[in-house]
């Protein structure tokens, strides 16, 4: 099955770069390598996370043309820990220095217990869905320590983005999503584009220099 369709948020953006602007692509990882079937409990979806984070990436990824093209005028490329995170780099720049920082790691996506109830996969994405919502209605999530990550993260970014004009970093779908609160809360603009939650996607962003 493929992936790649509608993962790339903008094209036009892409063909009219400005010189004077820094810019930052905020990239998902690739698909996992890591594969299950069948229903499991609140202990079998923490193994399968644990599985899951040691993983590396499928054996047949292809970076899309679009996300291809721009990644080789990148002058920096960063990517998070995971396995996936760095084998997604790799391929995304092969040859290149990537710069690999645990700042762009995901977000913790811990589900509820449940008692002893078996649930597929996709219900278990529900349930730690459902469960972050709450906690984030709660003003517990993120939590401290990880909001802080947040705001390193997009610190970090600023700085880099003094001396380079375009940075790509491969992180996470949870962690990109508030990284990108983030980065337009202290004045980076998200260029225009559908933002697609799909592996490859690239969620971009501009700041004036």
């Amino acid at each position: 099955m493929s992936e790649r369709s509608g993962v790339w948020s903008t094209h036009s953006a892409l063909q009219g770069s400005i010189q004077t602007a820094a810019r930052v692509a905020l990239v998902r990882h690739a698909r996992s390598s890591h594969v299950h079937a069948g229903w499991i409990s609140a202990g079998g979806f923490r193994a399968w996370r644990e599985a899951y984070e040691a993983a590396g990436i499928h054996e047949d990824e292809r970076v899309p043309v679009q996300l291809e093209q721009l990644v080789s005028r990148a002058d920096l490329v960063l990517s998070s820990d995971a396995a996936r995170a760095v084998a997604s780099a790799r391929l995304l720049a092969p040859g290149r220095e990537i710069v690999v920082s645990p700042l762009l790691g995901e977000l913790d996506l811990e589900g509820p217990t449940l008692g002893g109830l078996r649930l597929p996969l996709r219900a278990w994405a529900v349930a730690v869905g459902g469960r972050t919502l709450l906690r984030a209605l709660r003003r517990q999530y993120p939590s401290a320590a990880e909001a802080a990550r947040i705001d390193n993260a997009a610190a970090w970014l600023e700085e880099l983005a003094v001396q380079h004009s375009l940075i790509v970093a491969v992180t996470h779908a949870m962690f990109r999503r508030r990284l990108s609160t983030r980065l337009v809360q202290t004045g980076w603009q998200a260029e225009r584009g559908r933002r697609s939650l799909q592996p490859w996607s690239a969620w971009l962003f501009r700041r004036a220099s």
